[in-house]
């Protein structure tokens, strides 16, 4: 009995690598390896084609893979068998007939066989049914069957890519440079013979030779000074001892040798010393710089219907559209975010209801919608996000500040300048004081050339030119952090200055979304659902937070708003309109009552005790006659009493300025612990207000909301707007990346901090470099020690800098 074989699984053909014609992968002549990649041959001969090599001789061909061993190839009649029978198998059971599935398997096969270009081997012989399975192939592979083609194949993960860091050989002449200044200070204890001094200005000479190096080739960063002021006393003090070896007096040799080295070596630790305390700011500068050189993507565009050419086709995505490409954004462009991507660029949502984390290294995701603006950094956690770019490249709102070369608060903050200018402007002036003192007192020239260069050698030093950045940088990175961010370095200045703060209460300090609390009729010609039926209908087309309340109250309760006609609004007042049955209404606060000749009387006792509770009061009246109160309760904002407490420790005092009634503002102030309170300020009268303010001698910031209270952050000295970091151009001091008024008021307590830490910074490298410098032009102490004073005190200056960024 013999039984047909059966039939094999199929698979699409793929091309030969030799000769491209199509051949079933799974019964091809030859497979090979070559580069991490299989291929497909139909014989021997194509592999060697495929390779470049040389093909066999016919005669010296030998069939490859099975072919060798006799088998049929699939497709052609074997030997003794017609074309028209069945194949069979050979063995045992060679008679069995084939099953009927089996033969349509066959059929099929046949047919699909019959596209291929190249005759199929199979990759077995047949074998008979009652033989035992083969073992399983060992797993190890055997590398000698891995044919290379040029290139050593991989045999292992290739290493992820990883950014050569240039060898640091500023760090390495700076050590050098201590070393042979140490050695000649060291040397003093050597004597002051000829020979000992001369050593030591040689290996004075080295050092200033490794500054001077260091100088070439390091680049010089925006907060560096010159480096001429730097060089300039170390070269002094080498110029006057190598004046006084070749004098007579060989202890005045010998103390000018030794003020080279002081110099030189207090230099070039100044320097070491500076290097290490902004290492951390350098190095959050690089991470943020790497967040933000994300490229951006245009949104997905409609697949063109008619053809293009296959290599400048866009890949197909799943929903039929062309995949985003990359490109440079330029402001008015729009972008594309996908989920677990970063923003490259600011933005407005034009597109999607997204969840991002704000900002580079938030950790709460916060929802953006369309309208809201999304600064570059932000994450994108859930959605597809799909913008506007308002702002690319230098001038997006966190690389303006932090890396643009030209806009850097670091570099232009008025402290920092004031500090450049101390080390390359007043020391020189110093110099020639100290310089001019010691002639008047008759001293040689020599002298007069060490006192000059100790002076300037005291007060030109790396970290007196440089610490004052290192804290503003600090203080900046810290506002990043907290998603905020200062316009520039003018407006981090002035938020440091700030005395008074004004918070514009709705949607500041309070919620902004009040809730119905109290509900009255004061007559008996309507009921209390009529009289809220009533402002409802006044109010439903108004979008003000109170508009909004009365409208999802009476939707609540299930009242259909009155039919009124002809409303007209009062900015901060209400509204006046016509009732559905022909009555004047007037739905507002007491002014405007006051305003359309409306006596409140009736109600005045219950108004003042519904503002006490800290309640905004809306009065209803139709005909001229009140009918009706409603009471609305806005609740605190999460984070107000804390907002208020970093004003106070940092010596600012709070403002509530808000257009309710004052027993409503005053309710307010005293669970906020705020004293000042300007009630009844209309939204248009606010700029004016804080103007005002500005006038008695203060320096006023505003806290609010871009577009609601534009008028009072447009007068104010510092704006600080919540939520619109990343937004259209606006005249903003400080703008937010969240909705936190805690935010808000801890960027000027920061900036407050922030700026009084460089001060006192820069204070400690100063104050004992001055001490010195007057001390030596005195002729108390030798010139020496004048530098080890400088020196003393910039240790200070950076042991204070890193014990705050410890804290941070």
């Amino acid at each position: 009995m013999a039984a047909s074989r059966a039939a094999g699984p199929a698979v699409a053909p793929l091309p030969c690598s030799g000769c491209s014609k199509l051949i079933d992968p799974l019964r091809a002549g030859h497979v090979a390896i070559f580069d991490q990649r299989f291929h497909y041959f139909c014989n021997a001969r194509c592999r060697h084609v495929f390779l470049g090599e040389a093909s066999p001789a016919p005669g010296d061909a030998r069939p490859s893979g099975p072919a060798a061993h006799g088998a049929p190839l699939l497709g052609a009649p074997a030997r003794g068998i017609s074309p028209a029978a069945p194949p069979v198998a050979a063995g045992p059971h060679a008679s069995a007939p084939r099953a009927e599935p089996a033969r349509a398997g066959a059929d099929d096969g046949a047919a699909r066989l019959a596209d291929l270009d190249a005759p199929i081997v199979d990759a077995f012989p047949p074998v008979s049914l009652d033989e035992k399975l083969p073992d399983l192939p060992v797993l190890d592979d055997d590398r000698a069957l891995l044919e290379p083609i040029g290139n050593t194949i991989l045999s292992e993960e290739p290493q992820r890519y990883e950014a050569v860091e240039a060898r640091d050989i500023g760090a390495l002449l700076l050590v050098l440079a201590i070393i042979a200044g140490t050695l000649a200070v060291a040397l003093t204890l050597a004597g002051d013979a000829k020979l000992v001094i001369g050593a030591r200005i040689v290996l004075a000479t080295v050092s200033a030779g490794m500054l001077l190096g260091r100088a070439a080739t390091t680049a010089r960063d925006a907060t560096d000074p010159h480096p001429a002021p730097m060089l300039a006393p170390v070269l002094g003090g080498l110029v006057a001892a190598v004046w006084a070896l070749f004098g007579e007096d060989r202890a005045l040799a010998a103390e000018a040798a030794s003020l080279a080295g002081v110099i030189a070596t207090a230099s070039a630790i100044s320097a070491w010393l500076i290097e290490s305390a902004r290492h951390r700011v350098f190095a959050e500068r690089a991470w943020i710089a790497s967040v933000l050189s994300t490229p951006a993507r245009r949104p997905h565009v409609a697949w063109a219907p008619s053809p293009a050419p296959a290599d400048r086709a866009l890949p197909r995505g799943d929903d039929g559209a062309a995949e985003g490409e990359l490109y440079e954004l330029r402001p008015g462009e729009s972008a594309q975010v996908d989920a677990g991507d970063v923003v490259p660029v600011d933005l407005v949502v034009t597109g999607g209801d997204v969840e991002v984390l704000p900002w580079i290294g938030a950790t709460t995701p916060a929802r953006r919608r369309d309208g809201d603006p999304v600064v570059a950094g932000a994450t994108v956690v859930r959605g597809r996000l799909v913008g506007a770019c308002t702002f690319s490249g230098g001038d997006r709102a966190v690389a303006r500040v932090l890396l643009d070369v030209r806009r850097r608060a670091d570099a232009l903050a008025p402290i920092a300048q004031a500090s450049r200018a101390l080390t390359e402007r007043w020391a020189i002036g110093a110099a020639v004081i100290g310089a001019l003192s010691a002639f008047v007192a008759g001293r040689t020239p020599v002298e007069i050339a060490m006192t000059a260069a100790a002076v300037l050698a005291a007060l030109a030093t790396a970290i007196t030119a440089s610490i004052a950045s290192v804290h503003v940088a600090r203080g900046i990175l810290l506002g990043l952090r907290r998603g905020i961010v200062y316009k520039s370095a003018d407006a981090w200045d002035r938020a440091g200055k700030v005395s008074v703060a004004v918070f514009c209460a709705r949607g500041t300090l309070l919620l902004g979304e009040p809730e119905l609390a109290e509900l009255e009729a004061t007559g008996q010609k309507l009921t209390p659902s009529d009289v809220l039926a009533l402002a409802a209908g006044a109010e439903r087309t108004e979008e003000h937070p109170v508009a909004t309340a009365i409208v999802r109250a009476a939707r609540v309760r299930g009242l259909r708003p009155d039919g009124v006609r002809n409303p007209n609004f009062h900015p901060g007042l209400g509204v006046t309109a016509v009732t559905s049955s022909g009555e004047d209404l007037c739905v507002g606060n007491r002014a405007l009552m006051l305003e359309q000749r409306i006596s409140i009387a009736a109600a005045e006792s219950r108004v003042a005790e519904l503002e006490a509770l800290g309640r905004t009061v809306v009065l209803v009246a139709v005909g001229a006659r009140l009918v009706g109160l409603i009471g609305l309760q806005d609740g605190l904002r999460p984070g107000a009493r804390a907002a208020i407490q970093h004003l106070l420790d940092a010596q600012v005092e709070p403002v509530l300025m808000s257009g309710d009634a004052r027993e409503t503002c005053e309710a307010i102030g005293r669970s906020l612990d705020i004293d000042h309170i300007r009630p009844e300020v209309l939204p248009a009268d606010r700029g004016a207000e804080v103007r005002r303010l500005i006038d008695a001698g203060t320096s006023v910031a505003v806290l609010g909301h871009a577009g609601v209270d534009d008028a009072a952050l447009g007068a104010a000295d510092v704006s600080v707007a919540l939520g619109a970091a990343g937004a259209a151009p606006a005249d903003f001091s400080v703008v937010l990346a969240s909705d936190d008024v805690r935010d808000a008021a801890l960027s000027l307590a920061l900036a407050h901090r922030t700026r009084l830490e460089a001060r006192v910074g820069l204070a400690l490298s100063v104050a004992p470099a001055l001490v010195g410098a007057a001390v030596i032009s005195a002729f108390v102490l030798p010139p020496a020690y004048a530098p080890i004073a400088s020196l003393l005190g910039g240790v200070m200056a950076v042991v204070h800098a890193r014990a705050l960024d410890a804290k941070s």
